[in-house]
C-alpha cells in the first residue's frame, strides 16, 4: 500500500474487509516490462495502445504486488512468472490461486483487492461530469437519496457510481444491468448498504487526494 494510502479515510476498513488491499499511484509505477509481463500478458499489451498500455501494465504491477502481500507466493519469485490473467484471457487472477480478486484505476490510482470470495472494488475521481450523468444510473428512490445526503453532491454521485461498478464485478453482471437492478438503499461516508434480488450487501467506502473507492464482497473475509 502506498504511503499516501495511509492518510486516506476508511482504509483500514477496506482492508479489513477483504484479504489484502494493495493502492498505488500510477505515475510512480516505472516497471521494465520485460521483466514484469508473462508470455501470455506479453502476447496481450503488444496488441495495446500507450494509454490502454499503461492502465494495464499498473494493473498486472498491483496484482503481483497484492500476491506477494498475502503470501501467495516468495518475495524473491520474478514478476515475469506470476500470472495475472485468468483461463479467459481478460478476468484477473492471482497466479492460478483460486482466491477471488478485483483491480480497477483512475487516471492517477490503481487497487486491487483479495477475497476468499467474490469481490469487486472500483475507483473513481470526484468530477462534475458524474453528477451530470446521474440520470443514467440513480433510480428514482436513489435519486431521492442523492437529494438527502449531508455529503457533497460530487462526493454522493461518485459514490453511487463506484458501488454499482464494483457490484458488477462482483456479481458477474454487466454495468447496465447493475445500473438497473443493484439499489443503494443508504449511503455514508465509509460505508453504504445495497441490495441486489432480495439480498443486502454492505458496501466500505475509501477516499482521499479527490478519489473515492468502494469494495462490494460477498461473504466474510
Amino acid at each position: 500500500m502506498t504511503k499516501t494510502a495511509s492518510s486516506w479515510s476508511g482504509i483500514e476498513r477496506l482492508r479489513e474487509a477483504c484479504l489484502g488491499l494493495t493502492l498505488l499511484e500510477i505515475e510512480t509505477l516505472f516497471p521494465i516490462e520485460g521483466y514484469l509481463f508473462t508470455p501470455r500478458e506479453m502476447e496481450k499489451v503488444l496488441k495495446m495502445g500507450p494509454r490502454r498500455r499503461k492502465s494495464f501494465t499498473a494493473a498486472r504491477i498491483a496484482l503481483k504486488d497484492l500476491s506477494r502481500q498475502i503470501g501467495l507466493i516468495d518475495e524473491s519469485r520474478p514478476d515475469h512468472t506470476i500470472e495475472t490473467l485468468g483461463s479467459d484471457n481478460e478476468t484477473p487472477c492471482l497466479d492460478q490461486s483460486g482466491l477471488y480478486c478485483s483491480v480497477s484505476h483512475s487516471d492517477r490510482f490503481v487497487v486491487a483487492v483479495a477475497h476468499r470470495h467474490p469481490v469487486g472494488v472500483d475507483i473513481e475521481a470526484v468530477s462534475n461530469k458524474i453528477i451530470r450523468i446521474r440520470h443514467l444510473f440513480l433510480s428514482p428512490s436513489e435519486q431521492l437519496l442523492f437529494s438527502q445526503s449531508t455529503l457533497d453532491p460530487g462526493k454522493t454521485a461518485t459514490r453511487v457510481w463506484t458501488i454499482k461498478e464494483a457490484a458488477a464485478k462482483a456479481l458477474g453482471l454487466h454495468l447496465f444491468q447493475a445500473f438497473r437492478e443493484v439499489e443503494v438503499i443508504k449511503g455514508d461516508i465509509e460505508k453504504s448498504v445495497m441490495t441486489f434480488e432480495d439480498k443486502t450487501y454492505s458496501v466500505n467506502h475509501g477516499e482521499g487526494d479527490g478519489q473515492v473507492i468502494s469494495l462490494v464482497c460477498c461473504g466474510e473475509p
